[in-house]
């Protein structure tokens, strides 16, 4: 019997992710038979900086996944975030095709194609996802849907989300020479929400936001649909980074001590508390408070929420997302982050949970969310509409072998 085998794979600053699972008939959760992690080389700020060094750490981490699942890996989904990512919108307008002028999905399709038409062509960007937000119905606004209705023109008003074409193809040579296809990209938290999020937080006006290495990326859903989304340029490495130069210590020892002592809430913290970097490293002798490592820790968390404050106010929902934000990578296990995150955007905060248990460990599967949400996402590829995939893709993969054939084999 033929087995459905899906792979998929983050390459992030710290680490890179790869999750194997399979699909069996009849079930709706997926069955994971292998997680890889490595840690990231050739890969600096979210910029692919050495192709043989990134490559290597991509086969490893592959390689990891593979040992585990049994099962050999060909091609995979692929998540795309960090720096490399533009959002707009667009709008798109037709005239009914029909006679009778009852709107049917060829209808639908010709209005988001002709939102792309209206994207300023940029030979230096690739468009990874166009999300239809709102559809308007001759002088009906707010349709959801519109197959089935009446009328003679037909707007829809698109999200736009484009990552860089010089990074996709480095990624892609990347990709190739550990000898995978790329069967698509997808958008990090778009993905991520596919796992962490209900449909009803959806409806009532949600924040994902996914705390990573480098930058920290983002998406809003209203109305079940995403209204807004990007990417902001602090991620984990930058408080690791401030903890290294205030504690005048090598970084790799400022992250242990960041992942052993931090919190973000110093009010809550004894000034007697201290941290002895002979801890860490044994020739240094020098003792810091653990307050003051809280403090840091908070000063460049504060300038994170700033940040999605403003892209909040962009689309004037400071303060106004009913659902509140859901926080997922690695970084959103620092204590006092929840507590830390509610007071500086004023909205209802929790860490991201799976709706199917696709890994037991909960703090394992906080910082896999990304990673587990391309899984989810490629195992429902022939099932979704309303978002058009990669309309460029082929021209960057210069593998001629069908985008949809089966990625692994039993």
């Amino acid at each position: 019997m033929v087995r459905t085998i899906i792979a998929a794979l983050d390459v992030g600053s710290s680490t890179i992710q790869t999750v194997i699972a399979e699909q069996r008939r009849g079930e709706d959760a997926l069955h994971i038979l292998g997680v890889g992690v490595a840690p990231s080389a050739g890969v600096r700020r979210g910029v692919i900086v050495n192709i043989e060094d990134a490559t290597a750490a991509i086969r490893q981490s592959v390689e990891e996944a593979r040992r585990a699942a049994g099962v050999p890996v060909r091609s995979v989904w692929l998540a795309v975030g960090d720096a490399h990512i533009a959002v707009s919108s667009s709008r798109g307008v037709i005239a009914v095709s029909r006679a009778d002028q009852e709107i049917s999905p060829e209808d639908v399709r010709r209005a988001i194609a002709a939102a792309e038409t209206f994207i300023p062509r940029n030979a230096n960007k690739e468009i990874l996802h166009i999300i239809p937000r709102d559809f308007r119905v001759d002088h009906e606004s707010g349709v959801k849907d519109p197959v089935g209705m009446h009328g003679v023109r037909l707007e829809v008003d698109t999200l736009i989300i484009e990552c860089s074409t010089p990074f996709l193809k480095n990624l892609l040579k990347c990709m190739e020479g550990a000898g995978l296809k790329v069967e698509d990209y997808i958008f990090s938290p778009y993905a991520a929400a596919e796992v962490a999020l209900t449909r009803r937080q959806k409806e009532l006006g949600v924040m994902l936001v996914d705390i990573g290495g480098s930058t920290s990326s983002f998406i809003v859903f209203e109305e079940g649909v995403p209204i807004h989304a990007g990417v902001v340029p602090i991620g984990g490495s930058h408080i690791t980074n401030d903890v290294a130069i205030g504690f005048r210590t090598h970084v790799d020892v400022a992250e242990q001590i960041k992942l052993v002592h931090a919190s973000c809430l110093p009010d809550g913290i004894l000034r007697k508390e201290q941290i002895k970097l002979a801890d860490f490293m044994s020739e240094a002798q020098a003792t810091h408070s653990r307050r003051e490592l809280a403090e840091i820790v908070e000063a460049r968390l504060q300038d994170l929420f700033e940040l999605l404050q403003k892209e909040l106010k962009k689309i004037d929902r400071t303060r106004l997302l009913p659902a509140g934000v859901v926080l997922v990578g690695g970084s959103a296990l620092l204590p006092g982050l929840v507590e830390l995150t509610r007071e500086e955007l004023g909205l209802p905060v929790e860490l991201g949970k799976l709706e199917h248990a696709l890994v037991a460990d909960e703090n394992t599967a906080l910082s896999l969310i990304p990673v587990l949400g391309v899984l989810e996402w490629g195992s429902r590829r022939s099932e979704r509409s309303g978002a058009l995939w990669s309309p460029r893709l082929s021209r960057l993969n210069t593998n001629k072998v069908a985008k949809w054939l089966k990625s692994l084999l039993p």
